[in-house]
C-alpha cells in the first residue's frame, strides 16, 4: 500500500488526521467537501473617489482654484491607484457539520485549486478506509 506524504505548504497542512491553516484545525472526519470561491475587485471605492475627484477638478476649473484642480487630480488619481492595487482573491472554503469555514485567502488560484483538489482526495480516502470492515 502506497502511502502519500503529507502536505505542508505556505503554512498549510493536509495529513491523514486533518487539514490545518493559520492555527485552526479541521480534523479529517468532520471535512465534507471544499470549493474555491472568486472574490473580485471592489469597484464601489474607487470609481467614488474618481468620480469625486474629477468633479472637484472640474468645479476648479469653473472657479478658478489652483487648490480645488490639486486636490481633485490627486483624489482622481488615488481612485485610480486603488482600482489597479486591487488583487482577485481567491478564498478556500472547506464544509463541516457547524457549516462552511474559511481555510486561507490567496491571490494564486493553482495553489487554492490543488489544496481543495487534496482535500477532496483526502475525503474521500478517508471515508472508503472508514467504511471498510476491519480484518
Amino acid at each position: 500500500m502506497q502511502t502519500e506524504p503529507p502536505f505542508n505548504e505556505r503554512g498549510v497542512t493536509l495529513s491523514r488526521v486533518g487539514l490545518s491553516a493559520a492555527g485552526q484545525m479541521f480534523p479529517l472526519r468532520d471535512l465534507r467537501s471544499a470549493r474555491v470561491v472568486r472574490i473580485d475587485r471592489k469597484k464601489p471605492l474607487p470609481i467614488i473617489m474618481a468620480v469625486v475627484g474629477l468633479a472637484t477638478v472640474v468645479a476648479g476649473i469653473f472657479i478658478g482654484s489652483g487648490a480645488a484642480l490639486v486636490l481633485g487630480v490627486m483624489i482622481a488619481v488615488v481612485g485610480y491607484l486603488s482600482w489597479i492595487t486591487q488583487d482577485v482573491i481567491f478564498q478556500l472554503l472547506v464544509t463541516t457539520p457547524d457549516g462552511e469555514r474559511e481555510v486561507i485567502i490567496t491571490t494564486d488560484r493553482e495553489f487554492a485549486d490543488r489544496l481543495a483538489r487534496l482535500v477532496h482526495e483526502a475525503i474521500e480516502k478517508h471515508a472508503r478506509n472508514t467504511s471498510a470492515p476491519a480484518a
